[in-house]
């Protein structure tokens, strides 16, 4: 995702400076990415962290979700500096570039698998209702999120290795987070050939592929239900309706029109749609393009003589992926009534009052507040 970073382009003749375009088309997103970003991270990081929130095991996936988004967002302050007031970090000290490259990746990809842990918990409150009880404790989703960090920060370990960068010394008066190809050419090779490759999997591909299983999945149990019902009711046979809160969780009847299940279903497929497709299309183009790219360099013998078309293209790309990091709050809160509502009672500091005759209705607000489905 970063491997073109810190390459420097060669002068041109063409008549569009590509570096100074990029340098300016990139510290206006940047801008907008933090201003969205960091607000909306906030904010989700206020509302998952309430006490009744951290009940719930999806809300620690969301909680976990806003704190690595705006740790990858911090990291890429690295490239706003450079774009905007062409401060070069990496000229300072490599040590420093290994820590942001090494965290960043961490980061994006933890992000990435709490929004796939987030879908998996949606699938087993679906699939297997009576045993998520059990299953989609926020105990058990703290567990999942430490097992990825650990498994993540072995993956991108290789960062701190002496095949990246070098310090100041000697004849050099500035240090550089470039790979020194001559003292470690088995290093170089997994880092420009192999690593890609994996660094798709673990960062877009494998998580892309289950949050589009888990939430296909979920439409059609969504759908079933809902046929079953109309068949049942077009039999005019009697049966005691119950929506997903109840397949959850078993504890209050409910009974809605057609139309109104048929709304619901349309609103959770649009929003998991939604979620699925602006993860693929802000996190997969920038991978595949490094590997394009790195596939260009391998196929021809001399270098090409101007590289800045090809580093203006990656840097958009990177700047869309990053998109990504500032706009979950928005996506998997505020087109949730339950969430949206939790985050207005946060940020207004308004109290729930209970009271003996509104227990059943508090518990049913709680039941539905659990149910995974309304996510």
């Amino acid at each position: 995702m970063m491997n073109a970073t810190t390459s420097t382009p060669t002068q041109s003749t063409a008549s569009i400076d590509y570096t100074e375009l990029g340098n300016r088309i990139g510290t206006v997103i940047y801008s907008i990415i933090y201003s969205l970003g960091f607000t909306g991270n906030v904010f989700a990081l206020l509302t998952f962290s309430s006490h009744r929130m951290r009940q719930i095991s999806s809300s620690i996936f969301l909680l976990i979700l806003s704190i690595s988004d705006s740790i990858a967002l911090i990291a890429s302050l690295w490239f706003f500096l450079a774009d905007a007031f062409s401060i070069q970090l990496q000229n300072y000290s490599a040590l420093a570039c290994r820590f942001r490259t090494f965290f960043g990746y961490v980061f994006m990809d933890l992000s990435s698998w709490c929004i796939a842990g987030l879908a998996i918990d949606r699938f087993l409150r679906t699939e297997i209702p009576l045993r998520a009880k059990l299953l989609c404790t926020p105990r058990n989703a703290l567990i999942a999120v430490l097992i990825f960090f650990f498994l993540l920060c072995g993956i991108n370990g290789h960062y701190f290795s002496a095949g990246i960068g070098q310090e100041r010394g000697g004849n050099r008066t500035m240090a550089h987070c470039l790979e020194n190809r001559d003292e470690y050419p088995n290093y170089y090779f997994f880092y420009k050939v192999i690593w890609p490759k994996i660094d798709m999997i673990v960062f877009c591909f494998l998580p892309g592929c289950i949050m589009i299983f888990c939430n296909i999945r979920i439409v059609c149990i969504l759908r079933r239900q809902r046929h079953h019902f109309e068949s049942l009711r077009s039999a005019s046979v009697p049966t005691k309706i119950t929506n997903i809160q109840q397949t959850l969780h078993g504890s209050i009847s409910l009974r809605k029109s057609p139309s109104h299940r048929k709304a619901f279903e349309r609103q959770m497929s649009l929003m998991m749609s939604s979620c699925v497709l602006v993860f693929l299309c802000t996190t997969v183009p920038v991978t595949v393009y490094l590997i394009f790219l790195e596939q260009i360099n391998r196929d021809q013998q001399n270098p090409v003589p101007d590289t800045r078309l090809y580093v203006f293209i990656f840097r958009m790309l990177r700047a869309l992926m990053y998109i990504h990091f500032g706009c979950n709050f928005y996506l998997y809160c505020l087109t949730s009534r339950i969430f949206r509502g939790e985050f207005i009672r946060v940020i207004t500091c308004r109290r729930i009052i209970l009271n003996k005759s509104h227990d059943l209705a508090t518990s049913f607000a709680a039941n539905r507040s659990i149910d995974a489905s309304n996510l």
